[in-house]
């Protein structure tokens, strides 16, 4: 499932990234990524969005969406939405019954193994695990796009320089 999520996001026309809550700044965070080496990616952290970017889809495109809990109302419905379009879909999370693993909603399912508990800060261990996957994901596609995504990071470096002084 990593390898066809990986392959599928190294070889779309556009990539978006839907994420609510804990999830948002993850969400973010992996469209940032991908945007930088290269891959057209945009994080939508707003239940509307969502929607509203989903219903531009066609096939060739990729969504991730991102839930620990896999029972986000708003992710599973964007995502089988998006879904609906043509693209095609992955699901993050931890829990392999929840809504989010359907088959109508998700094509590629990728899991987490994070337990949180009645201390935890803000869904820490359940962000690591999924910035984890995220960051192996990333490295995943730079190393099969090689020297096209050396080439991205230079480019984002040189426009990046115009910002300081």
């Amino acid at each position: 499932e990593f390898e066809k999520a990986a392959n599928a996001i190294l070889h779309t026309g556009r990539l978006l990234v839907f994420g609510l809550g804990n999830s948002a700044p993850v969400a973010m965070d992996a469209a940032h990524k991908f945007l930088r080496a290269g891959i057209d990616s945009n994080a939508y952290c707003d239940n509307h969005f969502q929607m509203i970017a989903s219903s531009s889809l066609k096939p060739g495109d990729v969504v991730l969406g991102i839930s620990h809990s896999g029972n986000s109302r708003d992710i599973v419905e964007a995502l089988g939405y998006a879904k609906e379009q043509g693209a095609t879909t992955i699901c993050l999370t931890n829990y392999g019954k929840s809504p989010i693993t359907r088959g109508n909603v998700s094509d590629i399912r990728l899991f987490t193994s994070a337990a949180e508990t009645k201390f935890r800060v803000h869904g820490l261990t359940s962000r690591i695990a999924q910035l984890a996957i995220i960051d192996a994901l990333f490295i995943y596609v730079c190393l099969k796009k090689g020297e096209e995504s050396i080439k991205n990071f230079e480019k984002v470096d040189q426009s990046l320089s115009l910002k300081k002084y």
